[in-house]
């Protein structure tokens, strides 16, 4: 709503007052018709007011009428300006300026409405919590915002008045959620706050990434345990209406085709790799781009510690190729014989090919 400074507010407050204090003064409006009699003299050229030879009877105080009504001061407090439309006059019109409108505002139950002088009554926001998930101009609600600021309490209190679930999952301009937010500032317990609350663990931001796909890039595994641990008997009092499903499809892939398991072992991350091969992640599944698995993964990148893991801790099927043929042992040959030697001890087959048939391979990044 538009409003008037306050120094020209005082301002039309002192001329008002002023007026009422010039009771015997002349406010510019004839009070009775019968009381004067001026007339426009036909004979004039310059459009000048005389008064008329009849003598002008002169009025009391009382029966003055200034204009104003003096019971207004009682009600300052409620006055607002209502900006009319304003259109240039043609064709001879006369269009309407602003008026001064009194309106009152009311709070009832959580419910907030205006009421103005003309009896009309509005109802502005139905429940405050409209107020606090009311986007921005970033797309952020406060909910983003206490979250990003780190507002722990706040955002404990935000999530607790949310008449439904469908408010978390609410993406600002960068298409993140409320969760993208707290696995990206670090946040494992307002991400399960979150999860218990209901909100949706499959939402992808501009890359594809659900909150999980964030927590294996950064190799958070405390938030990355906080959106796939079963949910526990004292937390059961915190499930809404709408009942989290844990873990979420932890094959679904990113815009690059990656699961959660695939950036995890292209990182290295090597508790993580363990945490989602116990929720069941498929070791076998391969990236859409190239067909990599998490052991083609984990080779190409030189995460000598997680390729070991995986052999010995899982024995994933050493003779998977990628979509150009290419097998685990030919990568680890010409990274290091040891590793392919390795491989070979433990079931591969020595199969040899050109890398240059395989695309998006480096020698020398492997190596180092």
């Amino acid at each position: 709503m538009w409003k008037q400074p306050a120094q020209e507010f005082s301002e039309c407050f002192d001329s008002i007052d002023k007026c009422g204090q010039e009771s015997t003064g002349d406010s510019g409006f004839l009070s009775n018709t019968n009381s004067a009699s001026y007339t426009y003299s036909s004979e004039l050229s310059s459009n000048s007011i005389v008064e008329d030879s009849q003598p002008v009877p002169v009025q009391s105080p009382k029966e003055m009428d200034s204009g104003i009504d003096f019971g207004l001061s009682d009600s300052f407090n409620q006055l607002s300006l209502k900006q009319m439309s304003l259109t240039a006059m043609d064709n001879n019109k006369v269009y309407l300026e602003p008026v001064m409108e009194s309106t009152l505002v009311s709070i009832d139950s959580g419910r907030v409405s205006m009421t103005t002088s003309n009896g009309k009554a509005e109802e502005v926001c139905q429940e405050p919590w409209q107020l606090y998930y009311t986007q921005n101009d970033d797309g952020d609600t406060l909910l983003h915002t206490a979250i990003i600021q780190g507002y722990f309490e706040a955002t404990l209190s935000l999530i607790n008045i949310a008449p439904h679930p469908c408010l978390f999952d609410i993406v600002n301009d960068e298409a993140q959620t409320a969760l993208h937010l707290a696995v990206l500032t670090k946040q494992p317990k307002i991400a399960r706050r979150l999860v218990l609350a209901g909100a949706d663990l499959s939402i992808r931001n501009h890359q594809g990434n659900t909150a999980l796909h964030l927590a294996c890039i950064s190799g958070d595994l405390e938030c990355a345990k906080a959106l796939t641990e079963p949910i526990a008997a004292a937390e059961k009092n915190l499930l809404s209406k709408r009942l989290p499903v844990i873990p979420q499809n932890l094959e679904q892939q990113n815009y690059h085709g990656q699961s959660c398991l695939h950036i995890a072992a292209a990182r290295g991350h090597v508790d993580l790799v363990r945490h989602l091969v116990h929720l069941g992640s498929d070791l076998e599944a391969q990236e859409s781009l190239a067909g990599r698995t998490a052991l083609h993964l984990a080779l190409e990148h030189g995460q000598l510690e997680l390729f070991l893991c995986l052999i010995q801790e899982y024995g994933p099927h050493l003779d998977a190729a990628t979509y150009s043929g290419c097998t685990a042992y030919q990568l680890a040959s010409c990274i290091d014989e040891r590793l392919a030697s390795e491989l070979v001890s433990r079931g591969a087959t020595p199969v040899h090919q050109e890398f240059r048939e395989m695309p998006g391979f480096s020698v020398s990044v492997a190596r180092a």
